[in-house]
């Protein structure tokens, strides 16, 4: 109602701009994205600067390459002395286009979303990651870095920090480029901005994946839905609890609170966000070894989401015993290992290397070359550990045991489930860990008969 009030009787546009950006958030954080997104596209309209109305790989190429064309007759110099953008409309719409590609995620309609940074890279103002061009978005990330230290903005220095780590999260080593999302979160404290909320999310969910100590973690966790509860902010809330459930069950609790997940769907009754939920559930399913979860998880995260990949669409295809289907998850599994092999040449091998060699050696398993997988998951165990992930050091030798045992080699699966049980142990996942002692167990029973 008050928001009403202001577009009313708002005497200039820098009035209306407020009233928008605050309405935008308010409606998705209660829930109501699909409203938040059509707000946005009416604004956007307005102010001649919708997207197309068909996205297609066509369309995405072709902004792309008017970008980088744009971009090329600029030197480093000329980026960096470029004048600041003052038009209120047009910071309005970037401000916009960065909430719509946010949105558009929790609603499953991404087709659009490769437009937008296109888009904000048009206007000078915001520099993304191009394509799969990792050192030439990283290049930018850092202009926008250096230019945020020489324009400051406490309105923006937030933002920026935030969506730059997004990028560095691929470039630089995981476990400490994690750490710039709490430079986010505090510099969007300091401007006042309930958004750093969002800052916490990410950075939480990175710990976990980075392997950082779980009762940490879930210490942190806990924190970030308290503060969101108390802004109201129920769909960090709702976004957050998948992932809290499956560190606490690691960690042998259960005691998470109930979820607000049934509350928040879209105008088709779909839970928002389908896709990180179903990729959650199928995160917890390889963790397990819970094949018809994983089997599950991985058909409802391929239905809402055919541009993503899913590394444990390997294991599904190896315990599927439907040839058909055997053939589809493999290929599937084939599509990440080649899509994780991009990303350890380009973006970061420290990052993705370690997942790489564990892929093949997956892939070489369900192929039965069983001396290839051997290499390529001792190869894995050493790359996880060189790198810091303690956590997939952990999968790297449990798979590796497995590996063994069901390729009839019991004694030798031993070492690779010690070394698990050990590792498992070291991230805190203790009820994890002990799923493993039946395993150690009968290794045990064989080596004494």
């Amino acid at each position: 109602m008050l928001t009403d009030q202001i577009m009313h009787n708002a005497k200039c546009f820098e009035d209306k701009f407020q009233a928008i950006s605050v309405t935008v958030s308010l409606l998705k954080w209660s829930g109501n994205v699909p409203a938040a997104v059509e707000l946005i596209k009416t604004t956007l309209s307005s102010l001649d600067e919708g997207l197309p109305s068909a996205v297609t790989p066509f369309v995405v190429n072709q902004h792309l390459d008017i970008t980088k064309t744009q971009l090329a007759n600029l030197s480093d110099d000329i980026l960096l002395s470029y004048p600041a953008m003052v038009n209120p409309s047009k910071i309005l719409v970037v401000e916009l286009l960065v909430k719509l590609y946010d949105s558009l995620t929790l609603v499953g309609k991404r087709a659009a979303m490769p437009i937008i940074p296109l888009k904000t890279n048009l206007k000078r103002d915001t520099l993304a990651l191009i394509g799969d061009e990792f050192e030439e978005g990283y290049r930018y990330v850092k202009f926008a870095l250096s230019l945020m230290k020489k324009l400051p903005s406490r309105a923006h220095v937030g933002s920026t920090l935030f969506y730059s780590s997004h990028t560095r999260l691929y470039v630089e080593p995981m476990q400490s480029s994690i750490e710039f999302y709490l430079d986010a979160y505090k510099a969007h404290m300091k401007s006042g901005n309930p958004y750093a909320v969002a800052c916490s999310f990410v950075y939480n969910n990175c710990c976990l994946l980075s392997g950082k100590e779980l009762n940490a973690v879930v210490a942190s966790m806990r924190d970030t839905m308290k503060e969101s509860k108390y802004h109201k902010n129920f769909v960090v809330l709702t976004l957050m609890l998948p992932m809290f459930r499956v560190a606490l069950r690691l960690i042998g609790q259960s005691d998470a609170p109930a979820s607000q997940q049934d509350n928040l769907t879209n105008a088709s009754g779909k839970t928002l966000n389908e896709g990180g939920i179903a990729l959650t559930n199928l995160f917890e399913a390889l963790i397990f070894r819970e094949f018809n979860e994983a089997r599950d998880a991985a058909d409802k995260y391929f239905s809402v989401d055919r541009f993503g990949s899913s590394s444990p669409a390997l294991f599904v295809g190896r315990l599927e015993s439907n040839s058909k289907k055997k053939k589809k998850w493999i290929r599937r599994g084939v599509e990440c290992k080649d899509k994780m092999e991009k990303l350890s040449d380009l973006a970061s091998t420290w990052n993705f290397q370690n997942k790489l060699y564990l892929l093949q050696a997956e892939e070489q398993f369900s192929s039965r070359n069983f001396e290839m997988a051997e290499t390529l998951y001792d190869a894995a165990i050493a790359s996880s550990k060189i790198h810091k992930f303690v956590n997939e050091e952990a999968l790297a030798n449990e798979l590796s045991g497995h590996f063994y045992l069901e390729t009839g080699r019991t004694n030798r699966s031993a070492h690779y489930f010690s070394r698990a049980f050990e590792k498992y142990n070291e991230w805190g996942a203790v009820a994890k860990a002990n799923t493993l002692t039946e395993h150690l167990d009968e290794s045990k029973g064989e080596r004494e008969r």
